[in-house]
């Protein structure tokens, strides 16, 4: 076996070549140096290029968002006004609806005369309110030929 060799100088002394190996030399001091002086400036340009890529990330995202909310407000305005105007053909369907039923009663009427029935239509017409003429709209049917 080999015997370990006992170190022949003192224990402070290696400790203090150990410390001088490791920090000595202009690199080891200037490492540590240049990482702790740098280390906030380092910081403070990372904070600023994220700063900068996040606003221009974030610049058009608002500009559509804010286009988006005025197209939200605008078909708002259309729903309230397709809603109000889909309430009016209810009422007019209805209204229609009963008339069509008091002309077919009229007529299915086991005493029905014609002189009774243009009574009784001359007199819806005159009650008759005034509706509000919507310019015409032309729909796909209107394309086809008459047939």
């Amino acid at each position: 076996m080999i015997a370990a060799e006992v170190p022949s100088s003192p224990e402070w002394a290696q400790v203090l070549i150990s410390a001088l190996g490791l920090f000595g030399g202009a690199s080891g001091l200037g490492v540590i140096a240049t990482i702790t002086v740098q280390r906030r400036k380092l910081k403070a340009d990372t904070a600023g290029a994220l700063t900068d890529a996040a606003l221009t990330l974030v610049q058009p995202l608002r500009n559509r968002v804010s286009e988006l909310e005025a197209e939200a407000l605008a078909v708002r305005a259309q729903l309230a006004a397709s809603q109000r105007e889909l309430q009016e053909l209810r009422a007019t369907v209805w209204e229609l609806t009963r008339t069509l039923e008091r002309w077919r009663e009229a007529i299915m009427a086991p005493g029905a005369t014609l002189r009774r029935v243009q009574t009784l239509v001359a007199d819806d017409t005159r009650r008759a309110p005034v509706r509000r003429q919507r310019p015409a709209q032309r729909h796909r049917d209107d394309d086809r030929p008459d047939r």
